[in-house]
């Protein structure tokens, strides 16, 4: 085998989407190369540091490329970790293409290439529950762990609502995480082996109320970090920085709500945005990172030209990119409205940058999994609300 080959195998065992998850915690650069006996020709996907930027299938390129690969349900594969030069063609992050290529696999739109039932998912499980998006990373940071707690299958280990100041670190097993609504819990994702219960707020001396209920889906054994040690490299930080983790906290309280809202059957309202202001350039994609001094913000799907609030901003809150996050934190396709008296700072991306590089790897993997959890939550109320627009226009 070419020692630029680190790892390869059969697309039945592992397909696009697990194959994307396994680069993403390895923060791999090189080429992903794959071919099936079905296809017109091989494909190809680029990755710089874990991240696709580029793919090619036939004529595609791009995203359109990759997506075609979702359906490719046989067929060999092969990763060479190596250098690139490719041009950044792909700008989603990595959940949000997985789980809109799910989508677009189950509602028919990505073809199908080699044997498969149409009830069968990418990793060849079959019950409803591996369905759920699933977040693991490999376990790097023993040394927060100050002891270990087993929890057999069914029990709640964190309840949404209670005050919580601890974190565990999953070791084993996996827990479904879900919000409670008036129509009964929504679930939303589950967690694996290297993933966090508990959100970066825990580490704030006093807590915060719980943002979801985890339940375990089968004997699970986590670790609990330390938090005194979290907690110093926490006030270490700038008031601009504690205020980015603090607000990740808050999108995906509000993302969840709207999730929850959509399960129960209630009309998300529009008045928070409808009198506002889009964000400046007409819709055009934000370059610069913003904190929130006074007034509001609202997070905004075009939502196949129905537009959806999906995420409320207060002071302290921030839009815009971050320059340390290839994963996106809200939908591409999103803008910002703003109310009347909006003020904002700019926030430096060259210090946010040097600020981000010092943290350790545990809080680096927080923050990863908040966006993971973020991007899984926004992606479920987009679905559900095309599902809603859909069963309506029919």
């Amino acid at each position: 085998m070419d020692r630029n080959v680190v790892f390869s195998g059969n697309l039945r065992f592992l397909g696009i989407p697990d194959l994307m998850q396994l680069i993403a915690t390895t923060g791999s650069t090189g080429v992903l190369g794959l071919s099936n006996a079905d296809a017109l020709e091989p494909a190809s996907v680029t990755f710089l540091r874990g991240r696709p930027i580029n793919a090619t299938y036939a004529t595609l390129r791009g995203l359109e490329a990759l997506y075609a690969l979702f359906g490719w349900t046989t067929g060999q594969f092969e990763f060479r970790q190596e250098k690139i030069d490719d041009e950044r063609t792909i700008h989603r992050g990595q959940m949000e293409i997985v789980l809109d290529g799910l989508r677009m696999l189950d509602e028919g739109i990505i073809k199908r290439l080699g044997p498969g039932s149409a009830g069968k998912d990418q990793s060849g499980l079959t019950d409803s529950l591996s369905r759920l998006p699933l977040i693991k990373k490999p376990i790097t940071h023993y040394a927060f762990l100050v002891e270990e707690e087993e929890f057999p299958k069914g029990t709640t280990i964190i309840e949404e609502g209670e005050f919580g100041n601890w974190i565990w670190m999953v070791l084993q097993g996996t827990a479904e995480m879900s919000r409670k609504t008036i129509a009964g819990p929504t679930r939303i994702l589950r967690v694996g082996q290297g993933a966090f219960l508990g959100n970066i707020s825990s580490m704030m001396a006093m807590g915060r109320r719980r943002i979801a209920t985890f339940t375990a889906t089968e004997t699970i054994r986590l670790g609990v970090l330390d938090l005194e040690p979290l907690y110093a490299e926490y006030s270490s930080l700038s008031d601009e920085f504690r205020s980015l983790l603090l607000s990740l906290d808050n999108r995906f309280r509000e993302i969840t709500e709207r999730l929850s809202e959509i399960h129960s059957g209630v009309q998300v309202s529009q008045k928070a945005f409808s009198n506002s202001h889009e964000n400046p350039g007409g819709g055009k994609r934000i370059e610069t990172p913003f904190l929130i001094l006074k007034g509001s913000a609202t997070i905004v799907d075009p939502m196949k030209s129905q537009p959806f609030p999906l995420i409320h901003l207060a002071p302290d809150d921030f839009f815009g990119p971050l320059p340390f996050l290839e994963m996106e934190h809200e939908p591409f396709s999103a803008s910002v409205y703003f109310s009347d008296g909006l003020e904002t700072t700019p926030l430096d991306p060259d210090e946010l940058q040097s600020e981000y590089d010092q943290l350790s790897d545990t809080l680096k993997n927080m923050i990863e999994f908040s966006l993971n959890c973020i991007s899984i939550g926004t992606m479920a109320v987009r679905r559900h609300c095309l599902e809603r627009m859909k069963s309506k226009n029919s």
